[in-house]
């Protein structure tokens, strides 16, 4: 019985420790507007796709579901974790530590807060996706705990958060919002020096390097700002980083932390294209079908 404690002990520190390290976004407005995330995970399948819902495109990054949850409801599901619309309107989803116990059914005046994420194949602003979000409990479903960030091209980014038992909104308080892995409602009132939990120090470092360039912030800086804010855990590394333009609709992608390459994305077009760093030009129509990471990464050359 002992030793099956310390198994279970010991196993309890590795996830606590792995999930602690997963994923930085941001939302900045100077003189460009950009949008930036890391998606940092343990080695899972991964997937860009553009959808066409609402005579707009929303570009994605998805990742295999069912390595992350035990349910075979998930099998060969591609869950989405980040991306924009053809309007300008973001979304990031990332974990959030500390881990709050899920459920698979939402009750009566309860929903899931995952589900948020498919705002941006609705809606163009924040105002909207208030209306819809608000009246309900919203609740963690099972697997990882989430938080969302969102941001549109007005100047309105929020931070939507979860105990089960409370909402939480967190609005932008400058020009620029920040989100890791700790709660960012824990932040009122106080510096982001004094940010603690998972995430802390990429939050930091994020915030003071937007705070130095806010109005000189470029797509350059962009990749390396991604770079300083890499993910430090061996478990969890740096999948993809991504700089968002929602002025020209066009993404921007380095594969694991490689950002002499990198690839450009036309969300109007529908098309993923070699931009720097490759030695012969490339351009792959995507869609709804996408493309795996590791497909783009072999065409990368």
């Amino acid at each position: 019985m002992k030793f099956k404690i310390i198994i279970l002990l010991l196993l309890m520190t590795f996830i606590i420790s792995s999930s602690a390290f997963a994923c930085t976004s941001f939302a900045l407005y100077g003189n460009q507007i950009f949008y930036g995330m890391n998606f940092d995970y343990f080695s899972i399948p991964l997937k860009f796709l553009i959808e066409s819902r609402l005579e707009m495109n929303i570009f994605h990054l998805s990742f295999l579901y069912d390595q992350t949850v035990d349910d075979p409801e998930y099998k060969g599901y591609f869950a989405k974790t980040c991306g924009m619309n053809s309007k300008g309107l973001f979304c990031a989803s990332q974990e959030i530590e500390p881990y709050i116990e899920g459920r698979k059914k939402a009750n009566k005046g309860e929903v899931h807060i995952d589900d948020q994420y498919e705002s941006i194949s609705k809606y163009f602003g924040i105002d909207s996706v208030k209306k819809e979000i608000k009246g309900k409990q919203w609740i963690q479903y099972i697997g990882p705990s989430i938080h969302n960030m969102f941001a549109d091209i007005n100047g309105n980014a929020i931070v939507t958060e979860t105990d089960n038992k409370e909402n939480f909104i967190t609005e932008i308080g400058g020009d620029f919002i920040v989100m890791s892995n700790f709660p960012n409602h824990n932040l009122a009132g106080k510096s982001y020096s004094e940010a603690e939990g998972a995430g802390a120090e990429r939050y930091q470092l994020t915030y003071k390097f937007l705070t130095e360039n806010t109005n000189s912030f470029t797509i350059e800086k962009g990749f390396n700002l991604l770079k300083k804010a890499y993910c430090k855990d061996k478990n969890y590394k740096t999948k993809c980083s991504m700089i968002f333009h929602p002025e020209t609709n066009s993404a921007y992608i380095a594969l694991k932390l490689n950002m002499e390459r990198i690839w450009k994305v036309s969300i109007d077009k529908q098309t993923i294209e070699t931009f720097e760093g490759h030695s012969r030009y490339q351009k792959i129509n995507i869609g709804e079908k996408g493309i795996l990471l590791k497909d783009l990464e072999l065409l990368g050359i």
